[in-house]
């Protein structure tokens, strides 16, 4: 049985399981303390046998005019072997609840072209895929990832 759990302060070890589960890389628990004590980071697991299996992240962005905040869903993930048992859409409903509870103005999120199982969900859940050629442009200060179709 999956539990899901919205991470805040005190629940470090989640935030260092989940980091090193779906990112590989091992984070102090003063840098797991420091995210989640920013209000404008969001964090929701699934938890199955006290493992982090799924995680959905969102950035609260600052609008600087009078509209209200935008939601950058930035990260969604649940490991190969609890896939397709309904976590990914649990996660996903969690963080578009929030977004309608604040409410903000827009949530957005960015996946790859061809991942049409992602595609086909976000648009389950009434995600809008924008028809005006938006195209997106990234910066790597840290270099350019290794792809295979490099």
């Amino acid at each position: 049985m999956n539990e899901f759990k919205t991470l805040q302060l005190g629940d470090e070890e989640l935030f260092k399981q989940t980091v090193y589960n779906f990112r590989q890389q091992v984070i102090t628990t003063e840098k797991a303390r420091e995210f989640l004590s920013n209000p404008t980071n969001i964090v929701h697991v699934a938890i199955d046998e006290g493992k982090v299996v799924g995680y959905v992240l969102a950035y609260r962005l600052n609008r600087m005019d009078n509209g209200k905040d935008i939601l950058l869903i930035f990260h969604l993930f649940v490991a190969e072997d609890h896939q397709r048992q309904g976590i990914a859409r649990t996660l996903m409903t969690r963080i578009i609840d929030y977004a309608n509870s604040e409410p903000l103005h827009y949530a957005l999120l960015i996946t790859q072209t061809d991942n049409f199982k992602a595609r086909a969900l976000y648009e389950s859940l009434g995600g809008y895929n924008h028809p005006d050629d938006k195209e997106v442009y990234f910066w790597y200060i840290t270099g350019k990832p290794v792809t295979d179709k490099q």
